[in-house]
């Protein structure tokens, strides 16, 4: 991959999500008490991130596997506060 693809891919596309993403996460911490809301959001980022790694195409160097996780953790979060 060239180096103006992965500064098009950084700034366009990864910068406004990783944004977004922890926006809707700040709000979902303080809006809700319920795990399942956790749960979900957590499958959801589980699913992208394996769809990414998935993609022989797409080449980001580990931080695939690191969304993957961070979906897991997500999940794992929902699991206990849902007691």
């Amino acid at each position: 991959m060239s180096p103006m693809v992965t500064i098009f891919v950084l700034v366009l596309i990864v910068l406004p999500l990783s944004i977004y993403s922890a926006y809707l996460l700040y709000v979902m911490l303080k809006n809700t008490d319920s795990g399942k809301k956790y749960i979900l959001f957590g499958i959801q980022v589980s699913l992208i991130g394996g769809i990414v790694v998935l993609d022989n195409n797409i080449d980001l160097n580990g931080f695939e596997y690191i969304i993957v996780i961070i979906g897991l953790i997500l999940s794992m979060v929902g699991m206990s506060k849902d007691k």
